[in-house]
């Protein structure tokens, strides 16, 4: 049984995540405490359980908790805050490098309020629960692309859900994309997206394709999720110049290329991290990014939405996991720690 001064939350134990009692707390200065009822399961929340994600010496000490990002409702607020927020719904994100990670599988959380942000009367948490992973990633690709002088993009594991994403966006803002898939089914879900370049990498022709096409359209920059092998076969038929940008390790693999490559045909390796980018940007462009997704969200999130697929309890925690990846391509799987 819970008490109002202790509630239950997702803590790794022995390098395994476990459901138990945490205690509560009061607030401090400038905090408001959030009733936890939408977190997307993403890939990089997979990563951080497995330990395949974030540096080690940068996470904090003591119980470490998980989760990455949510929706709620603010249910109490420090008296510094006011009283605006309270009964407000809002989208969050939380660090796990910063010393006060908490991790947000929790059925409360404590949060600034500076670093939320608030959506209009009535917004259902699990309409919202993922601003942050998936849609600044995207906008963040097509900037990066951008600022660095590629005509188009070429980018793997395109039937996820941050590959529709970029699907749509990409159609919209009018930037060529090269979208890579596994089976022919991928396929015909991006085409009713309005993809047009679509590449099966089943095929026996994908590596001469995949050469033509982004020869073709100025494809020199792949954005890859999945590291390891893939990622260099990749690379190694894109034009001179190319570079691939890793943001994901779903292969759980290094990345080599040959010095040939890197010597004679300028290829290289780099990364796309979007902490990295919130931290050094503008706290305009970061307003800029953010107003962009909340906009979309608002009006129906006609591109930014995300799927869901099935929400659990947190006591589902492991089925939640397992249908995290095994349907993937079928939309986001929530954990509801109000169940």
């Amino acid at each position: 049984m819970e008490s109002e001064d202790k509630f239950s939350a997702v803590i790794i134990k022995d390098g395994k995540p476990t459901v138990q009692e945490v205690d509560g707390r009061p607030l401090k200065e400038g905090e408001v405490k959030i009733r936890v009822e939408a977190s997307p399961i993403n890939p990089s929340d997979r990563g951080f359980l497995s330990g395949s994600y974030g540096i080690k010496e940068l996470l904090p000490t003591g119980e470490l908790g998980a989760g990455f990002e949510g929706a709620g409702v603010v249910v109490e607020a420090h008296e510094s805050v006011g009283t605006d927020l309270v009964g407000k719904t809002v989208a969050f994100s939380d660090n796990c490098h910063s010393p006060t990670f908490q991790g947000v599988w929790r059925k409360y959380i404590y949060l600034p309020a500076a670093i939320l942000i608030p959506f209009p009367e009535g917004t259902e948490p699990s309409k919202v629960f993922a601003v942050f992973v998936n849609p600044l990633t995207v906008l963040l690709m097509i900037n990066q692309a951008k600022k660095f002088g590629h005509k188009a993009l070429v980018h793997g594991a395109a039937c996820s859900t941050l590959g529709k994403m970029l699907a749509k966006y990409a159609k919209k803002v009018d930037f060529p994309v090269i979208h890579l898939v596994r089976r022919q089914e991928q396929v015909d879900i991006l085409k009713e997206l309005g993809a047009e370049h679509i590449l099966d990498s089943s095929t026996e022709t994908f590596d001469s394709d995949l050469q033509n096409l982004s020869k073709e359209i100025g494809a020199t920059a792949y954005f890859d999720p999945i590291a390891g092998d893939f990622c260099t076969q990749v690379l190694t038929k894109l034009p001179a110049g190319s570079t691939a940008y890793v943001y994901g390790g779903l292969s759980g693999k290094p990345v080599t290329l040959s010095p040939i490559d890197i010597i004679f045909y300028q290829k290289s390796i780099s990364f796309l991290y979007l902490s990295v980018w919130y931290k050094q940007s503008t706290k305009e462009e970061q307003k800029e990014a953010i107003g962009e997704v909340v906009g979309d969200l608002i009006g129906g999130g006609e591109i930014f939405g995300s799927q869901l697929y099935k929400t659990y309890s947190l006591s589902d925690l492991e089925t939640a996991l397992s249908d995290s990846v095994e349907h993937a391509t079928k939309g986001k799987v929530c954990l509801n720690p109000q169940l």
